[in-house]
């Protein structure tokens, strides 16, 4: 008797746990982009600079993503219920512990460092739960997860508002608090999947020691143990698709499998002997993956930026209403990335080098976009420009996922995403900073515009560049 790999089933209760993840994303990253609501009345309540009570949510964002390579150590031990439950308690009682704030420094505890740490430790199962249930629709359902964000963006600066209209700051820390521990109700959704276990008269034995008495067994009877090759699906293994770029599948052939087994065991078998035999961070020396994060980095600056400065640029045009545009533009971003997301699972945008064209040619949209809005004046264009903007980003994010799929293969995405979380959370911490200095050194938001859209180039260029070793190097070995 043996546990089968459990195949993903592409549906089921894997919708649930794709709502447990948009709700994740809602109720994370939703309150720590209308933070910015709370700027000025926590100034003037805790006397102190703006600044400092930007750096707190700085700091929130931080943890976020960067307790990502820690957090998928949990889910690979603890599972991905667990984990969420446990980050959704404690982004709740940080939020809520807000409430008896007095100073920065207590709200650094508080919400920087309790709120951000839950969110971290949320975030990254409700992301990689994606793969344990999705295999031909993972665009599909990682879409859905992500654009909780966007959501969360649209809805609560409203609420926020509200809140704030009616009640002291204090109140309203306790107010999403309460709501903020809905993330352990998300948590709870993610059932596991159970392995079925099957029967086998004679198992098939995949290590050296038992191949080695069986092939003892095997010259007692005057047989000699054959061996075959056999198919190795390319979406399984990223590096053995690389081997040949002009074939759908690779043969690959291991002495761990018996000719004895039946094709299915064998691959199997196969697979699992090819895992045990990469390195366990095998993507961290793979060039392709690493610009993948490069380009990932600028996007994340360009992404931030878009949302920080374009209230800003409405009140530089003198014109009223950047909480409407804010609003639309989020809303655009959401429908872009759910109809995009399930574009990429067609049969014919399902292949690895359409995606990376695809987000080639985005990236430079995005940055001549960006780079045009120096020369925007008036309401009704820069509305158009923002719903323009919102749309080429729906498409680069409903492509973050589905590239980096391609690149290391389903079974490794949940670690290798971790380490592009890391990457954002040092773009989330010291873009502010960058485009607030370009902005106070300059006096308009045009120089940040035009830094951005510079970003946005150089990771057309990276992607460029990615491409490019994908089909120069596609006989490396990695692991």
């Amino acid at each position: 008797m043996h546990l089968n790999t459990v195949d993903p089933p592409d549906g089921g209760w894997g919708w649930f746990c794709v709502l447990g993840g948009f709700i994740i994303n809602m109720l994370t990253f939703g309150q720590l982009k209308c933070y910015g609501l709370l700027l000025v009345e926590l100034v003037e309540e805790y006397d102190t600079s703006a600044a400092l009570i930007e750096w707190v949510n700085g700091v929130a964002y931080f943890l976020t993503f960067g307790l990502s390579p820690i957090t998928s150590i949990f889910v690979r031990k603890y599972g991905h219920r667990r984990v969420v439950i446990v980050g959704g308690a404690i982004s709740g009682i940080g939020m809520s512990l807000s409430y008896f704030s007095t100073n920065v420094a207590m709200l650094f505890i508080t919400y920087g460092i309790i709120f951000g740490t839950g969110g971290g430790l949320a975030s990254i199962p409700g992301f990689s739960i994606t793969t344990v249930y999705f295999k031909n629709h993972i665009s599909l359902a990682s879409g859905c997860v992500i654009c909780g964000a966007g959501v969360g963006a649209l809805v609560f600066p409203y609420l926020m508002q509200y809140l704030l209209d009616e009640y002291t700051t204090s109140v309203t820390f306790l107010i999403t608090g309460g709501i903020t521990f809905n993330i352990i109700v998300a948590g709870a959704l993610m059932r596991p999947l159970t392995p079925q276990v099957k029967r086998n008269p004679a198992p098939t034995q995949c290590n050296d020691d038992a191949l080695s008495e069986r092939t003892k067994l095997n010259s007692s009877s005057n047989s000699q143990p054959k061996y075959d090759a056999i198919a190795v699906r390319s979406s399984e293994s990223p590096q053995t698709e690389r081997v040949s770029t002009k074939k759908q599948h690779e043969y690959v052939s291991d002495k761990n499998c018996d000719v004895e087994s039946t094709t299915d065991e064998k691959e199997r078998l196969c697979e699992n002997s090819i895992t045990r035999n990469q390195s366990k961070y095998f993507y961290l020396r793979d060039p392709v993956y690493i610009l993948y994060v490069l380009a990932v980095m600028f996007f994340a600056f360009s992404y931030i930026t878009v949302f920080l400065m374009l209230p800003a640029k409405v009140l530089e045009d003198n014109e009223s209403g950047e909480a409407v545009m804010v609003s639309l533009t989020s809303l655009v971003e959401i429908c872009c990335r759910i109809a995009w997301a399930a574009v990429w699972d067609c049969r014919f945008f399902c292949r690895q080098d359409v995606r990376q064209t695809a987000m080639f040619i985005s990236f430079v949209g995005t940055g001549v976009l960006m780079s045009l809005s120096v020369l925007v004046h008036t309401y009704t264009i820069l509305l158009v420009w923002s719903l323009l903007m919102g749309s080429l980003m729906g498409v680069l994010w409903s492509l973050v996922v589905p590239v980096l799929v391609d690149i290391v293969g389903a079974a490794a995405m949940g670690d290798a995403f971790a380490f592009v979380m890391l990457g954002e959370a040092v773009i989330f911490l010291v873009g502010p900073l960058i485009t607030g200095s370009l902005l106070d050194y300059s006096g308009t938001v045009a120089a940040s515009f035009l830094f951005t859209g510079g970003c946005l180039f150089a990771a057309a260029i990276v992607t460029a560049a990615m491409k490019y070793k994908t089909i120069l190097l596609p006989t490396r070995d990695i692991g």
